[in-house]
This record gives C-alpha cells, sequence and structure tokens, in this order.
C-alpha cells in the first residue's frame, strides 16, 4: 500500500476514532435532574479490569489453575442490608461537599468475570448503582430569578467496604461489591490470604470501585453544553417524573477537546515475590465519561460551594450561552466536522488516482 493510501485511512481512523464513544467508559450513564421536584435520577457504572500475571506459576497459579466464571449479582431498595449502601454513599456525598442524599436504591447489578490463561489472572468488575437522589436545591426559583441546583454529588467516593445480600439465580450472597476483595474473599479466600502479604498488593484489593472523583476533578464550567427544545420525556417518566419540560440543558464530559483536555484511564500496578515466585498485579479503569440532562435552561457555574447550576424555569432572553462545547456554538463544530469529512474524501480520491 502506498503511502498516500496509508495517510488516507490515518485520517479517517482518527475521524472514526474522535467520535466513536467507548462502551466501557461511562461513569454517569445517565443522569436526569428535576429541579422542580428536588430531586435527580441517577445511572453511575464503575468498571474495572485487574490482572495478575504469574509467569513464574506459584501459589497463586495453583489456586486458581483453569478458573473460567461469570456470575451477575443484583440488588434492590428492597434487599437487607441495602440501608448500608445508602450510609455510605451518604457520607461519601458529604464529604464531596454536596448536601444531596439517597432517597431510594433503584437497582444495584454487580458482574463478575474471572479468568486464568495459565500465564495471568484476569478479573472484570462491574457495578451499576442506579440511585434517586434528593436534596440538590440550594436555592429555589423565585420569581423569574434561577433556582441554583448542587453538583457535586457527581463526583463521590466510597473509601469503605459495601457488604450486602446480593441475589444470583436464587442464591443469596452477603458480599462486599466495592473492592476486589470482597468477591475473592468469599470465593477464593486462600487466594487473599496470599496476595495480602505484601502490602502494596492489599491495598490494590482494597481499591474502590465506587469512586467517580475523577469526574468532578473536571469543572463543571469546562463541560460541553447543549440546549434541546426537543427532547423527550420518555426518561423522565421512568423516574416517576410525568410533567414537561419546554427544555433540556444537556451537559456531558469525556469527549475530549482542546478546552476540555484528554482524560486518560487510571492505572495501578505493583510488583510483589510470595513464597518465591514473583506476581505482577495491574488494575485499570477506564477515562471518565458522563452525561447530565438538566431539565429546564441551565448555566453550569463554580462558586464557593464548588459545582452547582443556575437552572431558569422560564425562558431566559439573552442571559445563556448558546453553545455545545466550550463556547463553540454548535454549528461552528459541525461545519468543521464537514471540512474535515471534505478533507479525508479529497486524500481518498488523490491517493486512488495516484
Amino acid at each position: 500500500m502506498n503511502k498516500r493510501k496509508i495517510l488516507a485511512l490515518s485520517l479517517l481512523s482518527m475521524l472514526a476514532i474522535s467520535v466513536m464513544p467507548s462502551a466501557l467508559a461511562f461513569q454517569i450513564r445517565e443522569a436526569q435532574v428535576f429541579t422542580p421536584q428536588n430531586e435527580v435520577g441517577v445511572e453511575f457504572l464503575s468498571v474495572r479490569v485487574s490482572t495478575i500475571e504469574h509467569p513464574q506459576g506459584g501459589k497463586l497459579k495453583d489456586m486458581l489453575s483453569g478458573v473460567n466464571e461469570r456470575i451477575i449479582f443484583r440488588a434492590n431498595d428492597s434487599t437487607p442490608g441495602i440501608e448500608v449502601l445508602k450510609e455510605k454513599i451518604n457520607k461519601g456525598l458529604l464529604e464531596a461537599g454536596s448536601p444531596a442524599r439517597v432517597k431510594e436504591v433503584k437497582e444495584v447489578i454487580y458482574n463478575v468475570a474471572l479468568q486464568d490463561d495459565g500465564m495471568k489472572v484476569t478479573m472484570q468488575q462491574s457495578l451499576t448503582l442506579k440511585l434517586l437522589l434528593t436534596g440538590i436545591v440550594i436555592q429555589e426559583a423565585v420569581y423569574e430569578q434561577p433556582a441554583i441546583i448542587d453538583l457535586n454529588w457527581r463526583g463521590f467516593k466510597v473509601n469503605e467496604q459495601v457488604p450486602i445480600t446480593l441475589n444470583a439465580d436464587g442464591t443469596t450472597v452477603n458480599m462486599d461489591i466495592n473492592t476486589m476483595r470482597g468477591y475473592l474473599e468469599v470465593k477464593y479466600p486462600e487466594v487473599v490470604s496470599l496476595l495480602s502479604r505484601d502490602s502494596k498488593f492489599s491495598e490494590m484489593l482494597n481499591d474502590p470501585l465506587i469512586n467517580y472523583e475523577r469526574i468532578r476533578e473536571l469543572p463543571i464550567t469546562q463541560w460541553h453544553k447543549l440546549i434541546n427544545a426537543l427532547q423527550s420525556m420518555a426518561e423522565a417518566e421512568k423516574w416517576g417524573v410525568k410533567e414537561p419540560a419546554p427544555a433540556v440543558t444537556v451537559v456531558s464530559a469525556g469527549e475530549g477537546s482542546l478546552r476540555e483536555g484528554q482524560h486518560p484511564p487510571r492505572v495501578l500496578s505493583a510488583q510483589a515475590t510470595i513464597d518465591g515466585s514473583t506476581y505482577y498485579m495491574t488494575i485499570q479503569d477506564p477515562p471518565i465519561s458522563a452525561t447530565l440532562d438538566i431539565y429546564y435552561w441551565a448555566e453550569p457555574i463554580r462558586d464557593e460551594h464548588g459545582d452547582a447550576a443556575r437552572v431558569y424555569l422560564t425562558e431566559p432572553q439573552g442571559q445563556l450561552q448558546q453553545s455545545s462545547t466550550g463556547n463553540f456554538p454548535l454549528m461552528v463544530l459541525l461545519a468543521f466536522a464537514g471540512m474535515m469529512g471534505a478533507i479525508a474524501g479529497f486524500v481518498i480520491w488523490r491517493a486512488n488516482r495516484k
């Protein structure tokens, strides 16, 4: 393949990567923010891939040789012990500077897969938390003055273990859902005992899965914003809100831009020699991605409280920046995307002629 064709394919690949979202990158899959109801329905997703390489074999390989399993655990607001989860999240919200509290745990889905391929053990975890939060309004709307709502809730962390009763195919088990240690301790306690003999490994086993602090590290004023007057109320109805809103302000992060910057994955790694065998442990969390649907007209702000938004319940006249990414108008961005597509097409045409 000649250089011109390679250049054309490279340019197309860059364009595709720039617009293709990662299926595993979501930390806030959705958030429906209802200012008049003083509530937000939010679905958090934590995804983690952990590997332990055992190139020299050793006791770990003997303990997990040939293992290949996957299990899905579920819980909700009626599950025994769910109050523990609520208390831990409320504590995390308070530490994040948010007045919000958990009103209801709609659903918890904890997915774990464990596999040994002869050279390494791979553990994949995903945790979905569907929560209804209340207490987000800091200042009520008065006449034409906007309400002010808290947005610090999007970046909380739970540092402790969260043991709750989970159900998997009719079988119940009490398990910590916040760490790598939780599942291993229930299924393979001898593995936990072995790895905990190294302090760094022990620390990584306890690293919390419920950790959305990286979302809060990006100021809300640097998130992309678009006001949508045509959005359906179908998503709101899932959270029990049927009152129509004349507009929805969509605020998102994770796409990457000059204003927002790129978001690398979070990676932890360590090496230890235990009983004469050397092991290498790596934990990787994907880059951040989040989307908030704030019903009515909203303007993200930062103040002494932290991250917040002004929410206008009647359409403001010229008081909002109509922008989708930073302060670049949406039509300018679309025109730029069209120009890039035209350039790619021209390069391919020239390459084919040669």
